[in-house]
């Protein structure tokens, strides 16, 4: 019998320290937590459905001038499309240069 693919997901961590800044350059801050602490519990939980749903989570540091440079690179806004494709293009990344097995 074959075995099914591994279900993996990325789930963006970012920085405490660059949480506010983060919350402003983003053009949906108003759907954001009001602090770093309260993402945080938003994002353990977010971590454990996705893990009850047989998703191997992988926590992605997120650098925001990093972010930023790659939005401008592309000619695109950071908003919740581009975040996820950042997120899950440095995954990719990660699964080929071996730092992360499936």
């Amino acid at each position: 019998m074959n075995k099914l693919p591994k279900k993996i997901c990325a789930l963006a961590s970012y920085r405490k320290n660059q949480y506010d800044r983060y919350r402003e350059i983003s053009v949906d801050k108003e759907t954001f937590s009001n602090s770093y602490d309260e993402m945080m519990v938003s994002a353990k939980s977010k971590l454990k459905e996705m893990e009850n749903k047989g998703f191997k989570v992988v926590k992605i540091d997120v650098d925001i001038e990093e972010l930023i440079e790659w939005c401008q690179h592309r000619k695109v806004t950071i908003n919740p499309e581009s975040r996820t494709k950042f997120t899950m293009e440095k995954l990719k990344g990660m699964i080929s240069s071996g730092l992360i097995n499936i």
